[in-house]
């Protein structure tokens, strides 16, 4: 995943929240849209233990910044391959002391290239990023043996859009603006992706962003 290139670093990295605003707001309404947090919160109403989270390519932080405040006595993790726009992330959660940063890469091997063991957390969120992705069944696999049992993997990202609009024409914007832009995908092959991933769709939707960028949000987890 190449979210650490040079459009997330610099000047870029600290105007992200401004310029993307109202993109970032409905992308992550979306995501909030298929947690599933009834499950999580069950976890402390039974006594057995505290939720645990990772915010995969994390960003400036306002989803974890949301997470923290929904679930304050879960263990919340946020990984990014930008050190600018965690730089921001640690500012915005300064007074969450249960939440971990570090920079780390998504890969595709068996824990997607991550520091943590299988088995780990109760909610992954990933948003705004498979579009990154060389190989995305792969990592999303990687991101399931992450998942404790009856955990949920939510992700999240802008959607391929179909004839007649101009998507290859948007698709060639995009990538002069962010190099490391491979492709999009639409919500049939996600699905599809996840479910090559050993992924079960539990739960999904769709969203416009703006004029020009719709997108999806699913939740899965593991066969």
């Amino acid at each position: 995943m190449t979210k650490g290139s040079d459009y997330y670093t610099g000047q870029t990295a600290q105007a992200y929240n401004r310029q993307w605003r109202t993109f970032t707001a409905r992308t992550l309404d979306a995501t909030w849209r298929v947690i599933d947090f009834s499950a999580l919160e069950s976890l402390a109403a039974d006594g057995a233990r505290q939720p645990c989270v990772l915010d995969v390519a994390c960003g400036t932080g306002i989803l974890r910044r949301r997470l923290a405040e929904r679930l304050p006595n879960a263990e919340i993790y946020g990984v990014d391959a930008s050190a600018d726009m965690l730089e921001q992330a640690r500012v915005a959660l300064d007074s969450h002391r249960r939440v971990s940063l570090a920079i780390a890469t998504l890969g595709a091997d068996a824990n997607a290239g991550l520091p943590y063991m299988p088995g780990t957390f109760d909610l992954i969120t990933f948003t705004n990023a498979m579009q990154y992705l060389p190989d995305p069944a792969a990592s999303l696999a990687g991101l399931g043996h992450l998942l404790a049992l009856q955990g949920q993997l939510v992700v999240e990202d802008f959607a391929r859009r179909t004839a007649p609009f101009p998507w290859l024409a948007l698709e060639w914007l995009i990538r002069r603006i962010d190099p490391g832009h491979i492709r999009a995908y639409t919500l049939t092959e996600a699905r599809a992706l996840c479910a090559e991933a050993g992924l079960r769709i539990t739960a999904d939707n769709t969203f416009t962003a703006n004029s020009l960028l719709h997108g999806w949000a699913v939740r899965a987890i593991a066969r």
